[in-house]
């Protein structure tokens, strides 16, 4: 589902951005990006939990522990993820040369990868984009990063937010990349990448909360495929340049309005990563209700948004409520089906477990043509709720990665 992402945020105070080819990918396309702080800036960071963690993974894991970051810099078409010792002092050696040619402290950049895994990046055409992106760095710049960040992306992703002035005259601004390979699970998520930039004055402590705040709501319960990435990343950067004090917690003025500036940015995105999820034609929200807690509930929504059987249902909008409850049942979860209940956008099709009619059937056909739409199972044991967001599964999807090459 190829949508469009909306006008080109406007320059933020405190950040250029730079998007260019660099020669990492063929046919010209732009393949490095670079994010650059006046100074350094209030930052968190959440990265993949999968256990095979990519090399610039490792290495920015470490430098945005400090709480402050100057420079993200992203190269696409090649992940450096399961190249072994070559591929981390390369991720090493990249925050070097980019160090060198802004002038600060390599610990004050963020590598992130995205591409191919199991392949070497070599240093001559790196060290090249490396050089080109400094010099194209531009307030105005936003879109060409959004771009270089892509892979195979069908559309580039961005969002901004500017609330009203009365709420403090801060802005958000976020871009965001991934199809494939999405299951994020990002621990305190080809590969989903995320910069969510604001002017407001954060405190690193205030940013850490915000952004731990906002992922169960947006990138970590969306779900494509049901694979976490090697290179999953997502950044909160705050350059401080909007007018008031500083927001060092919930409890200082202007938390709450950028928390949730914050968030809606962050599930804006989530939601287009889904979208473009290689071969999509509908995107749709499983929410469960009524388990014991709402960890069982995401437990029972995974199992079900993540089943191939439901996936391929959803593609040929087919209320296949079978597949639904066998879900149910592969859950792990001692559930008493008897009390299932199952509706489309709050249209019932299922209540104990069992079809209510034909009518409610076709009903629910008609329905799940729609791009969107919602699914909800209630098992009516508790009051743990829970959503996962995901897309159907095509033949363009298996067509796809069928020839990419990790």
């Amino acid at each position: 589902m190829k949508v469009e992402p909306g006008p080109i945020p406007a320059p933020l105070a405190g950040f250029r951005f730079s998007g260019v080819h660099g020669g990492l990918k063929a046919r010209g396309r732009r393949d490095f990006a670079l994010i650059v702080a006046d100074r350094p800036v209030a930052c968190a960071a959440s990265f993949t939990s999968n256990r095979a963690a990519a090399a610039p993974v490792e290495v920015a894991r470490r430098n945005a522990a400090s709480g402050q970051i100057q420079a993200v810099m992203i190269n696409s078409g090649n992940a450096n993820a399961s190249t072994g010792a070559q591929g981390l002092a390369f991720a090493e050696w990249s925050c070097r040369e980019l160090a060198s040619r802004l002038i600060i402290d390599p610990s004050l950049v963020l590598p992130c990868s995205t591409g191919v895994i199991g392949v070497q990046l070599a240093r001559t055409p790196f060290a090249r984009a490396i050089s080109l992106g400094v010099d194209a760095l531009s307030p105005r710049g936003f879109s060409a990063a959004a771009r270089a960040i892509m892979t195979s992306d069908a559309f580039p992703k961005w969002t901004t937010r500017k609330p009203d002035p009365d709420q403090g005259g801060f802005s958000v601004v976020g871009m965001a990349k991934g199809a494939g390979m999405i299951r994020p699970q990002l621990v305190p998520c080809a590969t989903m990448l995320s910069f969510i930039m604001t002017d407001a004055d954060l405190t690193p402590a205030a940013a850490r909360m915000i952004l731990d705040a906002a992922l169960p709501l947006s990138f970590n319960r969306i779900s494509v495929d049901g694979d976490t990435s090697t290179n999953d990343t997502v950044v909160l950067l705050a350059s401080g340049r909007a007018p008031g004090a500083a927001i060092e917690g919930p409890d200082s003025p202007g938390y709450d309005e950028v928390a949730s500036a914050v968030t809606g940015a962050m599930d804006e995105l989530a939601r287009m990563i889904v979208r473009d999820g290689e071969g999509a034609t509908h995107i749709v929200d499983f929410v469960v209700r009524g388990t014991d807690d709402d960890a069982s509930a995401e437990q029972i929504a995974r199992s079900v948004a993540e089943s191939v059987l439901v996936k391929t249902a959803l593609a040929g909008a087919d209320p296949n409520w079978g597949r639904i409850v066998c879900a149910i049942g592969n859950s792990g979860l001692d559930i008493e089906m008897k009390a299932v209940e199952i509706s489309i956008n709050g249209k019932p099709i299922v209540k104990g477990s069992e079809l209510i009619s034909d009518e409610a059937r076709r009903r629910a056909r008609k329905l799940m043509k729609a791009e969107a739409f919602t699914i909800e199972i209630d098992v009516g044991q508790g009051p743990g709720e829970a959503t996962v967001v995901t897309s159907d599964l095509t033949e363009a999807y298996v067509h796809f990665n069928s020839a990419y090459t990790s």
